[in-house]
């Protein structure tokens, strides 16, 4: 989902699809995704503008590059509710499950937005932020943990026509 309509998600939504990551299974029950909640349109544009910089930085394709330079959110799609996702960086057991456990959690949240009328989308791009400790600082991510899932929310503009999928099973045995 990449169009979303100027309203806010309500507080009560948002709690619900924070409880749904909550829910999610983790590796030992450990529990580790911390959930940095974004509804401030400023703070949200601010990390746009830093994502498009540093693709500019890293040299993406000039047709990519060209598409960044507009004014407009291209990250976030001007999505009223973005949520980051992060876990402690040293897991004390010595194996780290943050990124699985991570990402267990942002599906149990875009499949309760969905349930509620919340359009979703997962944004890959966002994490050029990943190693900048400054904007993730700023943005509620403190030294001790990393981003692991960057997540925007919103009311659909228009629900995508839904796509036939089936599995692709390789073999079985």
């Amino acid at each position: 989902m990449r169009e979303y309509l100027n309203k806010p998600v309500p507080e009560e939504i948002i709690e619900k699809i924070l409880k749904a990551g909550a829910m999610a299974p983790s590796a030992m029950g450990r529990q580790p995704c911390r959930f940095i909640v974004i509804t401030d349109k400023k703070k949200i544009r601010e990390l746009s503008d830093a994502v498009k910089a540093k693709a500019g930085v890293i040299g993406a394709g000039a047709k990519l590059f060209e598409q960044l330079r507009v004014k407009e959110d291209v990250i976030f799609y001007s999505a009223p509710l973005l949520v980051l996702i992060a876990a402690d960086k040293n897991d004390p057991r010595g194996v780290d499950w943050s990124a699985v456990d991570c990402s267990l959690a942002a599906q149990n949240m875009m499949l309760q937005a969905y349930s509620l009328g919340i359009g979703s989308c997962y944004i890959g791009f966002a994490m050029m932020l990943k190693d900048d400790r400054t904007i993730l600082k700023n943005a509620g991510i403190d030294d001790s943990q990393n981003l692991y899932v960057p997540l925007i929310f919103g009311y659909p503009n228009k629900w995508p026509k839904q796509k036939n999928r089936e599995p692709n099973v390789q073999k079985r045995i």
